[in-house]
């Protein structure tokens, strides 16, 4: 199988040797008996119902014939009892050993996300976000830690992964969706059913719920009524977005907006000097914020891109950057930051859009967005170790050089002189590229006196020496001028 290095959330995972297309046929016939009178009530409920001549034989399926082909999305629905289970291991017979049964996924308590699918971190992180898992802090939790519903698609995720790594043809989930809210359950419907036709996997899925037919796409839907036939109707699916989307509206917003949705993000500090704000609605609720604030006086990407740092305009705000695009958990995955940056690029009035991303190789949404990528920041590991060498002799731990919370711990309880050496030494390693406000506590650095309230934000900063960082840019059509 090739590898996902180079790989990114919408990408397919594409096989050396693609599996042979089959067109399948599956036949079922299932009479029950009737519970054999062995017991007095039985008796009893026999002779008051009058069941001896009535319940000779119980008919779910009688001849049942379906042809479909493989890679199909097949959604069975209908009435609790009426024979969905039944049919799903049918299938399950005509598959096997060639599919996976959700119900057979039982990862353990103590698996951690991250760490137990997908063969390296991007295919993780590509499988969790496919499934509604897209929240950096699940990440790292463990599968005892999750709620019902967390467990339901981490399973989920678990076994497409499995159903990939081992290429079977077929994942089967009986109760599919059916412990989420009807919200989540359509946007993880949506993804699912995407991710396995990227995949080229046949999804059967059963549930009562008979809301998921838009957003599950079906090539066949068979509806099995109880004590009657199975209904069957057929569609040619194309590609679409999720039904959700059709309710969400981008609007002006204001911080307080922010605010609302500042614990799904994975940075733990707020953006600077915010100039627009925009948000989106579902239903009355805050579901999703993008933050433009001034940008960065110095910017190697703008350099490369446009030849100059361009220093006076940044200094006007005709160049904004995009500091946050936030999207509430159960509604990632579903395009929904590139359109809060696809909708709103020209109404902040800016001349140029800037945004500097250490996550775009997980999820190009600014491309998608109609951003173009103009430099990618590979760090400068010089830097880096100067600077990790600095925070092993004031205390602080190198491997958390991104918490806030540990950055602020050791700040707030480093002794004045200590903490004034620190800063002393710290203004003689700074970074190419700092946010405008932060110039003044930069000058503080060299006598001492910065603010340890400010410093373990301004610390933030240099947690980019560890990543590839990707610079994104759009100008505005009306004719730009340097």
């Amino acid at each position: 199988m090739l590898g996902l290095k180079n790989l990114v959330f919408d990408d397919p995972v594409i096989l050396e040797e693609p599996i042979p297309v089959l067109v399948p046929t599956l036949k079922l016939s299932a009479i029950y008996k009737p519970t054999p009178a062995f017991s007095p009530r039985i008796l009893e409920v026999e002779r008051q119902f009058s069941l001896g001549e009535v319940a000779e034989e119980f008919t779910v399926f009688k001849d049942f014939k379906l042809e479909f082909n493989d890679g199909d999305v097949i959604y069975i629905t209908g009435e609790s009892g009426g024979g969905k289970s039944t049919l799903l291991k049918a299938f399950k017979r005509l598959y096997e050993p060639q599919c996976i049964d959700l119900n057979e996924v039982k990862p353990s308590d103590e698996e951690v996300l991250a760490d137990s699918i997908g063969d390296d971190l991007n295919e993780a992180l590509y499988l969790l976000n496919n499934v509604g898992l897209g929240e950096a802090w699940l990440f790292i939790r463990r599968y005892g830690e999750l709620s019902d519903g967390q467990k339901h698609r981490y399973r989920l995720a678990k076994a497409i992964y499995l159903a990939k790594k081992h290429r079977v043809k077929a994942l089967i989930c009986d109760e599919f969706c059916s412990t989420l809210d009807r919200i989540t359950a359509k946007i993880v419907a949506y993804l699912t059913q995407k991710v396995c036709r990227r995949f080229g996997l046949t999804l059967i899925v059963a549930t009562a719920h008979e809301d998921l037919l838009e957003d599950l796409n079906p090539n066949i839907l068979i509806v099995k009524p109880f004590q009657k036939p199975p209904e069957v109707k057929r569609f040619q699916p194309k590609p679409k977005q999720c039904s959700i989307m059709e309710k969400i509206r981008i609007e002006e917003g204001t911080f307080r907006d922010f605010l609302q949705l500042e614990v799904y993000h994975y940075k733990g500090f707020r953006p600077a000097f915010p100039k627009k704000i925009f948000r989106a609605i579902y239903e009355g609720e805050v579901v999703g914020v993008i933050v433009y604030t001034m940008s960065f006086l110095n910017n190697r990407g703008r350099v490369a891109v446009f030849g100059s740092d361009l220093m006076e305009k940044a200094k006007r705000g005709e160049i904004l950057r995009i500091a946050r695009v936030v999207v509430a958990p159960r509604f990632r995955g579903i395009g929904l930051g590139s359109r809060l940056v696809s909708e709103t690029l020209e109404k902040t009035g800016a001349e140029i859009i800037e945004a500097l991303a250490a996550m775009a190789v997980y999820n190009p949404f600014f491309e998608k967005a109609g951003m173009k990528l103009g430099y990618v920041y590979t760090g400068d590991e010089k830097l880096l170790r100067k600077y990790v060498n600095l925070l092993e002799r004031y205390g602080f731990d190198p491997n958390r050089m991104h918490s806030y919370s540990h950055l602020k711990t050791v700040i707030m309880n480093m002794p004045d002189d200590e903490l004034k050496s620190f800063q002393m030494e710290l203004s003689k390693m700074s970074l190419k590229r700092t946010v405008g406000g932060w110039l003044k506590l930069k000058n503080r650095l060299k006598t001492g006196e910065a603010s340890r309230e400010k410093l373990p934000t301004y610390l933030m900063q240099y947690a980019t020496l560890q990543t590839k960082t990707y610079y994104y840019y759009w100008i505005r059509d009306s004719g730009w001028r340097r």
